[in-house]
């Protein structure tokens, strides 16, 4: 049993230091990590990540966060970076996003109770109209 009381021995503590030496890990990169806990986050942001682009952005912003020493284990100060640097990362998001034009009809407007364009003489609802 463990007794936090109990002075350690020399040979104890020897054993303590030596061990973490021995088990010499690489520190972990940003991708590798995202890609490790890729599957512990919300299926919303899940599956905007299976978008090379959008992943690109993700990790990119994870670095930026890292080098201004931001902890990833605290929402807090990961919400806090995000506020401050709000402004430049919409900038940034701006000149990526493609602008979507809306569809124009062109033509005239075909009525249900109106000849069928295709010319057979019955309603469009009856004729061509009628799958849709």
């Amino acid at each position: 049993m463990w007794n936090p009381f109990k002075k350690k021995t020399a040979e104890q503590g020897a054993e303590q230091n030596t061990a973490p030496k021995a088990e010499k890990k690489k520190k972990e990169t940003i991708e590798e990590r995202i890609e490790r806990e890729i599957d512990a986050l919300p299926a919303m942001i899940k599956g905007k990540l299976k978008d090379p682009q959008i992943k690109q952005r993700f990790i990119d912003i994870a670095k930026r966060m890292e080098k201004d020493g931001v902890d990833f284990k605290s929402i807090r100060q990961m919400k806090k970076w995000m506020k401050e640097h709000e402004a430049e990362l919409k900038a940034e998001n701006a000149g990526a996003t493609p602008k979507v034009e809306t569809f124009v009809h062109e033509g005239p407007r075909i009525g249900r109770n109106d000849p069928c364009p295709c010319g057979s003489g019955k309603k469009y609802k009856k004729c061509c109209g009628a799958d849709k």
